[in-house]
C-alpha cells in the first residue's frame, strides 16, 4: 500500500461550515456554538479514548503526530480551534458593545488559543494528512492568524495571512467539486475585509478602488513571493507550504498556477465570441479540446463534432446542476459566477450543435443543386473544406432512374439515366425543400434552447461573449434561409410533373414581398451587433460565421434570382394548356395576365390560410391572386326534410297563443285538418 493511501482525509471546510450553519451560527449565536462545540468535543475525545478526566480530576491528554490516525484525530483538533474561536466572537460582540478594555484583552486571549489550535492542526496535518486537507488546514489556520492581527492592529502580519490564505483557498477551489469551490470562496469573502483594510492600513491607498483580489495579487508579488524570508518571519513554515502548493498545481496540470498562484482561480478557459469563459472542470475542458478539434479538422468528421458537442452541453449541464446544490448549501458571489460560466459554456455547445446541424443540411442542399444545375451559386457553410463530402453518405448510383410509387415520383437523388443523360431534378428539389426545412426546425429549436439558458445567466457573463445578439443573428439567417428555400419550393411546384403555376407564383411572391424585406430589417438593425461576432478568431467563430452571418450583399443575390424566376414562372404559365383540370381553369388569364405582368391581378391575403390556423406556415401561401370574387356567393332554396324539423323543433320558440287560436277555430269546424291539429296541440 502506498504512503498516499493510509493518510487521512478529512473536509475541514466542509465540517466546519456545517458545524457552524446548524448550532447558531445562521443567527450569529455565538454562546450556542460554543456550548455545541465543548460538549461534541468531549464526546468526540471519549470515542476516541482521549478523554481528560471527569468532573473531579484533569489529566490533559494531547493530539499528536503520533497518535493521530484517524479522522476523528483531526476532528478533534478542529473543535479545539472552533470553540476557542467561538468564545473569542462572543467576545467581540461584547466590546463593540461596551467597549470595556479588559472584554479586548480577553477576545484577544481566546484569538490567541484559537490560533495555537489552528497552527498545532496545521502541523499535524502535514504529518499524518493527504496534501489538500494539509493545505485546508493551513489556510484555516491563518484565517485565524490574521483574524487575530487585526485585532491587535498588526496590519503587515494581517495581510501577509490574509493573502496566503486566500492564495490557498484558491487553489483547493480549483483542484475540487463544485461544493468545494463555493466553501472555498465564502471563506475568501470572508478575508476581504482584512484584505482591503489592512492593505489601506499598510499604505498601499489604491487598495479601496480595486478588487481584493487585486490587492492580495499586488501584496504577494511585491511582498512574499520577492521576499521569501520575510514571509518565513511572518508566516512560520511558510517555505513547506509554497512547496505544496507547487505540488498540488503541477498535480492537476494547471499552466497558470506554475506561472503565478494568484492567477490560479483561472484554471481553464473557453474563448468565444471575443470574450473569455474561466471555469474549473477538468472533464469539461477535456470535452472542450475534442469539440473543438472536431470543428477544425474536416467537414466529413461532422457527425463526430455533432456528438463532441452533445458531450460537452451534457458535461456542462451536469457542472451546472452540481453547482447549483453546491450554492444551495454555501453561497458566494464566486459560485454564483461559476454557474453562468458553465451556462455560458452550455449556451456553447447548443449554439455550435445547432451550426454544425444547419450547416450539414445546407451544405447537403448546395451540394444537390449544384449537382443538378440549379445552384444559387451562394458560398456553401462547412467547417474546413468546403467541398461536397457533406453528402458523401448519399450515394449516388448514375444507373437509376426515378422512380414512382403511385403516380408521386419518390424522394431519391438520381441524377442521370443508363445513357448518361440528365433526368429531370425533381427528386433532387425534394430534397433540398426538405433540407432547408430541416435547417429551418434547427433553428428555430437553437433560439428556444438560447432563450431558456439566458433566462438563468447573470447579465455580466451574458455581456461578456455577447449572448444577448445570438437570437438576433440566428433570426436573420432564418429569414435568409427561408427566402432561399422558397425560391426551391417554388420550383418544384413550377417542375413540370406538377405544373402548379400558381401555387409557384404565390410561394415567389411571399419570398419577395416578406421574407425579402423582414430579412433585410434584421440584417440592418443588428449589423453592428454582428460585427462584434465576427471579430472572434478560433475555428468556432469562424464557423458560426459561416453559417449565420448574412451581409446586405447576400440578401440582394437572393433577391435578384427570385425576380428572375419570377419572370419564368410568368413565361411558364403562357404555355400552359388544358391537359390538366388545374391548368384549364387559369386559361382564360394566361393571354392577359402571365404573358403581360403588368396586368397581374391583385394579390389578396390568403383567408383559408388564416381561418385554418396553417398562416405563416412555409407551404401556406399568405396571399393568393384575386381570380373569383367571392364576397357575395348566391343562395338556393333547399326543401326542409322532416327529420331535421323534429330535431330543431326544441330549440324554436312558437308563438302559442296564435296556434292555439287557430287550432280551435279549425276544432269547432269539425274539419278533419282541424283535428290533427287538436290532437298534436291540445284543443280547449
Amino acid at each position: 500500500m502506498s504512503v498516499d493511501a493510509k493518510r487521512v482525509a478529512f473536509d475541514i471546510f466542509g465540517y466546519i461550515h456545517t458545524s457552524r450553519q446548524t448550532y447558531g451560527m445562521r443567527a450569529q449565536d455565538y454562546m450556542r456554538y460554543r456550548r455545541y462545540c465543548a460538549n461534541h468535543l468531549r464526546n468526540v475525545r471519549k470515542a476516541a479514548k482521549l478523554s481528560q478526566g471527569s468532573s473531579t480530576s484533569y489529566n490533559p491528554k494531547a493530539v499528536t503526530a503520533e497518535i493521530a490516525s484517524e479522522p476523528k484525530h483531526i476532528e478533534i483538533l478542529v473543535l479545539q480551534a472552533e470553540r476557542a474561536w467561538a468564545f473569542a466572537m462572543d467576545l467581540r460582540e461584547l466590546y463593540s458593545r461596551t467597549e470595556e478594555s479588559r472584554q479586548h484583552y480577553h477576545l484577544v486571549r481566546r484569538m490567541r488559543a484559537a490560533s495555537k489550535a489552528g497552527r498545532q492542526l496545521a502541523d499535524i496535518a502535514y504529518t499524518v494528512c493527504d496534501p489538500q486537507t494539509a493545505l485546508a488546514a493551513s489556510a484555516y489556520w491563518l484565517q485565524i492568524q490574521s483574524q487575530l492581527c487585526f485585532e491587535l492592529e498588526e496590519w503587515d502580519a494581517a495581510m501577509d495571512s490574509a493573502v496566503f490564505s486566500r492564495i490557498i483557498s484558491e487553489q483547493l477551489a480549483i483542484s475540487g467539486n463544485s461544493e468545494r469551490y463555493a466553501l472555498c470562496h465564502a471563506m475568501i469573502e470572508e478575508l476581504d475585509p482584512i484584505v482591503r483594510l489592512a492593505a489601506y492600513q499598510s499604505g498601499m491607498r489604491s487598495a479601496q478602488q480595486i478588487p481584493p483580489s487585486e490587492v492580495a495579487a499586488q501584496w504577494y508579488e511585491a511582498k512574499m513571493k520577492e521576499d521569501a524570508s520575510r514571509a518565513e518571519r511572518s508566516i512560520p513554515g511558510y517555505g513547506l507550504i509554497a512547496v505544496e502548493l507547487e505540488n498540488l498545481a503541477s498535480k492537476i496540470n494547471n499552466e497558470d498556477a506554475r506561472s503565478g498562484l494568484v492567477d490560479a482561480a483561472n484554471a481553464y478557459k473557453l474563448e468565444w465570441r471575443n470574450g473569455t469563459i474561466a471555469f474549473t472542470d477538468k472533464e469539461l475542458a477535456s470535452l472542450l479540446d475534442v469539440a473543438q478539434g472536431a470543428v477544425t479538422t474536416d467537414s466529413a468528421n461532422v457527425d463526430s463534432a455533432i456528438s463532441s458537442f452533445k458531450r460537452v452541453r451534457k458535461a456542462a449541464r451536469r457542472c451546472y446542476v452540481d453547482g447549483v446544490s453546491a450554492a444551495a448549501k454555501v453561497g458566494s458571489s464566486a459560485s454564483d459566477l461559476l454557474l453562468s460560466s458553465y451556462l455560458a459554456i452550455q449556451l456553447y455547445s447548443i449554439c455550435m450543435l445547432h451550426a454544425t446541424l444547419v450547416a450539414k443540411n445546407i451544405g447537403r442542399a448546395q451540394a444537390l443543386a449544384r449537382s443538378n444545375g440549379v445552384s444559387l451559386d451562394l458560398p456553401a457553410p462547412a467547417f474546413g473544406k468546403a467541398d461536397t463530402t457533406w453528402v458523401s453518405d448519399q450515394a449516388r448510383s448514375p444507373s437509376t432512374t426515378m422512380e414512382r410509387k403511385n403516380g408521386t415520383p419518390s424522394h431519391t437523388t438520381e441524377i442521370a439515366s443508363k445513357k448518361g443523360r440528365k433526368t429531370a431534378a425533381l427528386p433532387a428539389l425534394t430534397e433540398i425543400v426538405i433540407l432547408y426545412d430541416m435547417a429551418g426546425k434547427s433553428m428555430s429549436r437553437l433560439k428556444s434552447a438560447v432563450s431558456d439558458v439566458l433566462s438563468k445567466m447573470s447579465p455580466a457573463v451574458g455581456r461578456t461573449v455577447h449572448a444577448y445578439n445570438v437570437i438576433e443573428e440566428v433570426s436573420a439567417s432564418e429569414a435568409y434561409y427561408a427566402c432561399i428555400r422558397g425560391y426551391y419550393a417554388a420550383m418544384l411546384h413550377a417542375h413540370p410533373h406538377h405544373k402548379k403555376y400558381m401555387d409557384a407564383l404565390a410561394l415567389l411572391d411571399k419570398a419577395l414581398n416578406e421574407s425579402v424585406p423582414e430579412t433585410l430589417s434584421l440584417v440592418v438593425s443588428s449589423g453592428s451587433k454582428h460585427a462584434v461576432a465576427a471579430s472572434g478568431d478560433s475555428a468556432t467563430d469562424e464557423a458560426w460565421r459561416q453559417v449565420f452571418l448574412v451581409s446586405s450583399n447576400d440578401l440582394s443575390q437572393v433577391k435578384m434570382k427570385l425576380e428572375a424566376a419570377m419572370d419564368t414562372v410568368h413565361g411558364l404559365c403562357t404555355v400552359a394548356t388544358g391537359e390538366n383540370p388545374t391548368a384549364s381553369r387559369c386559361l382564360s388569364a394566361n393571354k392577359s395576365w402571365y404573358a403581360d405582368p403588368s396586368t397581374r391581378p391583385e394579390m389578396i391575403p390568403n383567408e383559408i390560410a388564416a381561418s385554418t390556423g396553417t398562416k405563416g406556415n412555409a407551404t401556406v401561401p399568405t396571399h393568393v391572386p384575386n381570380l373569383v370574387d367571392f364576397s357575395s356567393p348566391p343562395f338556393a332554396v333547399v326543401p326542409m326534410k322532416p327529420l331535421f324539423y323534429d330535431l330543431a323543433a326544441p330549440a324554436i320558440d312558437f308563438d302559442m297563443a296564435a296556434i292555439e287560436e287557430k287550432a280551435g277555430r279549425q276544432v269547432a269546424s269539425g274539419s278533419k285538418f282541424g283535428s290533427i291539429i287538436g290532437s298534436l296541440w291540445g284543443s280547449r
